[in-house]
């Protein structure tokens, strides 16, 4: 991890911190959430799979529509979770929705 500056107390910028989110938490130290983000198209009909993704039990999974296909209906439902460092998630759909969605994966 880069060395933080520091602009006043309690306030620091650390760079080259791809695919994470920083917390300030108002101390010296600076908390660090890993976050994943990329999209899956649903195939209207089966389980899709997210894979080779870092996830844990504690991980919070959204989904927001990107680009409309088919029947859209609810947002995507996860079925399964395989934690780990190349983990993965399988998701369904709306019967018939063959939309895109962005998945954020946060912790």
């Amino acid at each position: 991890m880069a060395a933080p500056t520091i602009f006043q107390p309690g306030v620091q910028i650390a760079s080259n911190q791809t695919g994470r989110v920083l917390v300030d938490i108002g101390g010296a130290q600076l908390a660090v959430v890993p976050v994943t983000v990329g999209t899956v198209t649903l195939n209207g009909s089966t389980p899709v799979s997210i894979t080779n993704i870092p996830i844990t039990g504690s991980s919070d999974v959204n989904f927001t529509l990107k680009t409309v296909g088919g029947t859209v209906g609810a947002a995507p439902t996860i079925t399964t979770i395989t934690t780990g460092a190349a983990g993965n998630v399988t998701v369904t759909g709306t019967a018939g929705d063959t939309s895109v969605y962005t998945y954020t994966i946060t912790g």
